[in-house]
């Protein structure tokens, strides 16, 4: 019989540094009897982990499927192990609807603070999903992903592990050793993971905020992935204030408590203790300076010089958009309207593979600016699939 664990997050609990650190240790992994397999990941190391591993794509979303399980069950046992382990947070909101097809399965997660969860989540909204809006404090934190938790332990029972997310409650204070000792995987001395998925500073987020405005088209998983490296800005910091923050830390608290109630797990008391211990501090207004905004845009420079000068055209190219000091100005001043526009033999290779297609500005006023006519023509060029007459006047209007 093929033992099959299922790890299903939830976002934001260390699933990329479980899946790194996997993915580069399979052959060890099968050495103890474990297959894990293979999935793609990008330059961070991320990765939607095992998702197409039992899901199929099909037009706007993914379905489960049997038999690619069924198969990943077969290639366990040809390769003389007695246990497939996959890993995905997609799963987290997918699988719960799958359980009757998966009576035989375990399924492992981590249970993290509701309140850090929240800003996390919401971090992770601008850095992926195109999030422009500020962040909001709710009266009442959301709960949904400790919800799910306890729907996901009343169905499994034994069958479900869960445990406490915190740096200081994990096994050798590793995430993935705190994993393999869960799963009683025998890997001992596991180097301590890098970290994966980095979070934003306060500099690269808002920065990052500012260009989700745009239709950057393929070039916005670029930019997060350099703005992951950025490392001189504030990391330490918090949007919720002194009495919201008080008021979040009673919500998780009996929150955390009711599920630990409902499925004892462990070390769900001691996180409860370090929830109750947790200070307020680092509360600091979203918004920063030019001068910050202008060393997030060099250290783009420096690790991409062709991504901050496409940015920059996406930006002159969409005068509908409002800008919203300082970005604007500061992206200009850096990167001029003839840096910005490519070279003939470059705009025809742009063209040839489609890197272009902006849609028509919508009916909003323009922002007046001593350079709307560079940007009036950039956003002609850009909307064609080829232009000669559209690239010469904007040719033309970066000399003005």
């Amino acid at each position: 019989m093929i033992n099959i664990i299922i790890h299903i997050g939830p976002p934001k609990t260390g699933t990329s540094a479980i899946q790194k650190w996997l993915k580069d240790h399979t052959d060890d992994l099968k050495q103890c009897g474990v297959y894990y397999p293979e999935h793609l990941e990008d330059s961070n190391g991320v990765s939607s982990g095992n998702l197409l591993s039992i899901f199929e794509r099909t037009k706007n979303d993914y379905t489960f499927s049997v038999q690619r399980l069924e198969a990943l069950v077969k290639r366990t046992i040809a390769l003389g192990c007695n246990t497939l382990l996959l890993s995905s947070e997609f799963f987290f909101n997918r699988l719960f609807k799958e359980l009757k097809s998966l009576s035989n399965v375990k399924m492992i997660a981590y249970v993290r603070n509701p309140a850090d969860l929240f800003e996390s989540h919401y971090n992770q909204s601008v850095k992926r999903h195109g999030n422009v809006s500020a962040f909001k404090a709710h009266i009442a934190l959301p709960m949904q992903s400790i919800k799910l938790l306890g729907e996901y332990a009343d169905v499994l029972g034994e069958r479900f592990i869960l445990r406490a997310y915190h740096e200081s409650l994990f096994v050798e204070g590793n995430i993935v050793s705190d994993f393999l000792y869960a799963l009683k995987i025998p890997i001992k001395n596991v180097i301590k993971s890098r970290r994966v998925n980095n979070s934003y500073c306060l500099e690269a987020l808002e920065v990052k905020r500012w260009f989700n405005a745009y239709d950057l088209r393929n070039h916005s998983n670029s930019l997060d992935r350099v703005l992951q490296a950025y490392k001189y800005g504030l990391s330490d910091f918090t949007f919720v204030n002194r009495n919201q923050f008080n008021d979040y830390k009673r919500q998780s608290i009996k929150r955390i408590k009711d599920l630990y109630e409902q499925s004892h797990f462990d070390n769900g008391l001691q996180l409860v203790d370090l929830i109750s211990q947790q200070e307020h501090s680092s509360f600091c207004k979203q918004e920063i300076n030019k001068s910050q905004c202008e060393k997030v845009f060099l250290f783009i420079a420096q690790k991409n010089p062709n991504l901050l000068k496409r940015l920059a055209l996406y930006v002159y190219a969409q005068p509908h958009v409002k800008n919203k000091s300082p970005f604007a100005e500061s992206l200009f001043e850096l990167v001029s309207p003839k840096e910005a526009l490519p070279n003939f033999a470059e705009y025809i290779k742009d063209c040839l593979y489609n890197r272009y297609g902006l849609s028509s500005p919508s009916d909003v006023e323009a922002t007046p600016d001593k350079k709307a006519s560079f940007r009036e023509h950039a956003s002609c060029l850009l909307q064609a699939r080829f232009s000669l007459v559209a690239y010469i006047k904007a040719f033309i209007a970066s000399y003005q």
